[in-house]
């Protein structure tokens, strides 16, 4: 099996769950934006509260490190997942999708392939996301 270089966007839940199965068979780069949840990773701590996360973070040999260098984590990446959060605004009754579109626009200057992970990819389907993504090389790998 190839060993990839993988880097997660987003250290929450679905970040981090995927960043620590995906270390235990590939090299994996954690990016957040908060100094103290790239710290704890680095040291082996979870940020969040779960059972297994915090298991696997203090008994599994991981390929995971944290960082809040963005372009080092997406520059030579073969694949970035997209786990930043979407929260939903009761008061426009949308979906704020500016962290997710944040990071593609990062991604897309080192051209690595992206996994967009949401619960809202119909939101992240319409016309600027799909025009962004169709006009990159974001779907071809390298």
């Amino acid at each position: 099996m190839k060993n990839y270089k993988i880097a997660v966007a987003g250290t929450g839940y679905v970040g981090l769950s995927l960043g620590v199965l995906l270390s235990q068979h590939h090299q994996v780069v954690a990016v957040d934006i908060v100094q103290a949840k790239v710290d704890m990773i680095n040291n082996k701590k979870s940020p969040i509260q779960d059972d297994y996360i915090e298991k696997y973070l203090a008994e599994k040999d991981l390929n995971l490190t944290a960082t809040l260098d963005a372009k080092a984590a997406y520059s030579d990446a073969d694949f970035v997942v997209i786990a930043a959060p979407t929260n939903y605004d009761s008061k426009t009754q949308h979906f704020d999708t500016s962290a997710v579109e944040a990071v593609i626009k990062l991604v897309l200057l080192w051209n690595a392939l992206i996994e967009i992970l949401s619960t809202t990819c119909g939101v992240l389907s319409q016309y600027p996301m799909r025009y962004m993504l169709r006009n990159s090389a974001a779907y071809v790998k390298r």
